[in-house]
């Protein structure tokens, strides 16, 4: 669950130091991995059918 605070994180300075494109580009690869990741435990852990 590191990881998409980690790529926030990084798009987040990316962003702070204008550069927007790579900013967003971050940000689309946070949604991913948060979406991967809940589709995981949702359905595997939590026993929840998607």
């Amino acid at each position: 669950m590191f990881l998409p605070f980690l790529t926030a994180f990084i798009g987040l300075v990316l962003v702070w130091f204008e550069k927007r494109l790579a900013g967003l580009i971050l940000l689309a690869i946070t949604i991913g991995i948060l979406l991967v990741w809940f589709r995981f435990h949702a359905s595997s852990h939590l026993n929840i059918s998607l």
